[in-house]
């Protein structure tokens, strides 16, 4: 039968010691993925390496669901996403209704401001918000309809587009003035 040894080591020696080390593995192992990672931003962001990435084969593509830009505070300024997520404003989340994707931007307190968004039905908007409404709406679909709206936040809007059947002009939900195609071309 084996003997003990004359002067065990204490158990909790041996996993202080442990911890240490793992410590001190986990500390070197976080600095040089650091170093790396700083290595290789800087290795992108200096302009004598412009070379090597526009030596990049064509066919490269980065491929994302979403890509965030936040500001030296951590607020999300700017968003491309596909799917876009639900609007905030004022620190709440509405509903936007149906799915979009495209840009999104965002001011200082994190609500958004606008942005150029598609959607599933295949129209297409240039926005420019206050909070909780669009000021400024350029839109197009592909069915041949264009329009271009700016509104007050008290109701009042107007609305200039043009459809496949003609021009129009409305105001504060009046029809104020269309032009059949068929005038506008002379018909």
């Amino acid at each position: 039968m084996p003997t003990p040894p004359e002067n065990p080591i204490p158990l909790a020696s041996v996993v202080a010691q442990l911890e240490r080390r793992v410590t001190v593995l986990t500390r070197l192992t976080a600095g040089m993925s650091l170093a790396g990672l700083i290595g290789l931003i800087s290795a992108f962001a200096r302009p004598s390496n412009h070379a090597a990435l526009t030596s990049l084969p064509k066919d490269s593509v980065l491929v994302l669901r979403a890509l965030s830009i936040v500001d030296a505070r951590g607020v999300e300024r700017v968003r491309i996403a596909a799917p876009l997520p639900d609007p905030i404003m004022l620190g709440r989340r509405y509903d936007r209704g149906d799915p979009v994707s495209g840009i999104l931007i965002f001011d200082g307190e994190g609500n958004e401001r606008g942005g150029y968004i598609t959607d599933e039905e295949r129209n297409a908007a240039l926005t420019l918000d206050e909070i909780n409404r669009a000021a400024i709406h350029i839109g197009t679909n592909d069915r041949g309809e264009a329009h271009f709206s700016l509104s007050n936040g008290r109701g009042g809007y107007a609305i200039f587009g043009m459809r496949p059947t003609g021009t129009f002009l409305a105001l504060d939900g009046k029809n104020v003035a269309t032009v059949p195609d068929s005038v506008a071309a002379g018909r």
